[in-house]
């Protein structure tokens, strides 16, 4: 048989067109392989980025959880250390001002003060100013009364003072 010139130039067109089409068909069926591919590869990343998601709400709640557990403890702790220091402050400050000595002059006119008040607010009332002011004179010359010769002075003023009005208006 011959072939026909004719014929092999028909038939010529048809054979490029389905191999042109069997090659496309192979293109698409290679392509679904690839989506079906990426599309199983997406899922799988999908449920990783999920499961990561959850992961991470996981661990950012428990952050959370622990740092308002470790804020409260840390305020508390500051509280509890603010009030123990404001507490010894306040304690180291009552026993200094009880047991610090004190000075001189002070103890000195304590004694001063225990030995002569009554007397003198006695005799005072009795308008018995001479018997003070003796009184007093002979306290500035003892020695023990040195640190207090200001307030034994003062007191003498006073006292001669009162005792000028009350001759006056007496």
């Amino acid at each position: 048989m011959k072939s026909d010139p004719s014929n092999n130039e028909n038939a010529s067109p048809f054979i490029a067109a389905q191999q042109r089409i069997e090659a496309l068909e192979k293109l698409v069926e290679s392509t679904e392989k690839r989506a079906l591919n990426f599309e199983s590869d997406w899922s799988a990343l999908f449920d990783q980025n999920k499961t990561l998601r959850e992961e991470n709400h996981k661990i950012q709640h428990g952050y959370e959880i622990l740092r308002i557990q470790k804020g409260g403890f840390g305020f508390r702790m500051l509280m509890l250390s603010g009030l123990g220091g404001f507490v010894t402050a306040l304690l180291l400050c009552f026993v200094y001002v009880k047991l610090k000595p004190k000075p001189d002059y002070v103890a000195t006119f304590d004694q001063f003060r225990r030995e002569n008040l009554f007397e003198y607010e006695l005799s005072l009332s009795k308008g018995d100013f001479d018997a003070v002011e003796a009184s007093l004179l002979d306290c500035s010359k003892r020695p023990e009364f040195k640190h207090i010769q200001p307030e034994i002075y003062f007191t003498q003023k006073v006292v001669g003072a009162a005792k000028r009005h009350c001759k006056e208006g007496g």
